[in-house]
Order: C-alpha cells, then structure tokens, then sequence
C-alpha cells in the first residue's frame, strides 16, 4: 500500500514536471547546467515512472533517466548498488542509452562486466538483499571495481548526458 506521504511527493514532482514542460523548449535550453539537469531528471521521472504501460516513453526519455539512476547510484555505492536497488529495472536499458550519448568507454565497461560475470541483465535477483551482508557477499563475489573505478574516472559523462538531453530536448518535454 502506497502511503500518503509518497502521494504527495508523487503529485508534487508531477506538477514540477508539467511547470518545465510548460516553460518551453527555449527556456530550458537557455539554463545553466545544474538548472537543465534537474528539469530533465523531472521531466523523464515523470514520463517513465508514472507510464505504468510505457506507451507514451520515448526512447531518449528512457535512455535519459536510466543513466540518471545509473549515475546515482553509482556515485552513491557503485555499480554493485546499482543492481541491488530498484533502478536496477534500468538495467536491460544502460548499455544502449550509454552509447546513445557518446559514452562509449563506460559503455564498454558495462558490457565487458555484464559479458566477464555472465549476468542476465533482464533477471538480476542474484542481487536481491536483505541485509548489508548480502550486498557485502555480492560485493565480494563480482570484481564491480573495474567498472566503478572506470565510471568515477570518465569526466564527460554528464555533459554527454546534457548534450543528449539539449539535443533531444523536444523529445525530454513530452508527456
């Protein structure tokens, strides 16, 4: 059961999307980085999460919020992270939508980490947890250093992810 507290978040990031929809495509291009990262973060929540069908989510609005929970995750705990929260629902997504934005290397590394430990991107409960000793056993038992250390060192990887989002930027305010 959904408590009302997260309703309310819910409706309020809805009506911040819908308020960045409404400023127009100008406005948004013109903000400064921080600004345009935020609008665009909103605007894709809002298209991915609440399409429950996907219907309406355009290709460059999923490739857009699956690598802002890629990135989020991965600064905040790594790629192990990553596979263990429920982002991990983007996981089928990321290789794609890194090279949709130019961010080849990291896309490599993906690849290279999914192909060497032989996971099924699309069934990841190996990395279903219950308690911080399952994500440290999980943490053990695949090398995520590799990709992190790759990841943390790709200095371009949000303005690539801006770029993408500029370019595209009709296709990120569509509802």
């Amino acid at each position: 059961m959904i408590g009302i507290g997260r309703i309310i978040s819910n409706l309020s990031e809805m009506r911040r999307a819908s308020k960045y929809r409404k400023l127009g495509a100008g406005a948004l291009l013109a903000m400064e980085d921080d600004s345009f990262y935020d609008a665009i973060e909103c605007m894709c929540t809002d298209a991915v999460e609440y399409d429950i069908d996907g219907e309406n989510v355009s290709e460059e609005q999923r490739n857009v919020y699956t690598l802002i929970c890629l990135e989020r995750e991965v600064n905040n705990g790594g790629l192990c992270q990553f596979f263990t929260n429920s982002s991990s629902i983007c996981a089928p997504y990321v290789s794609g939508a890194l090279e949709a934005v130019g961010a080849g290397d990291i896309r490599e590394a993906y690849d290279d980490f999914v192909s060497k430990n032989n996971i099924d991107v699309h069934d990841l409960s190996q990395f279903e947890i219950e308690s911080i000793e399952e994500f440290e056993q999980n943490y053990e038992k695949y090398d995520f250093d590799a990709f992190d250390d790759k990841f943390y060192e790709e200095d371009r990887f949000t303005d690539c992810l801006l770029d993408y989002a500029r370019r595209n930027i009709e296709k990120m305010m569509a509802e």
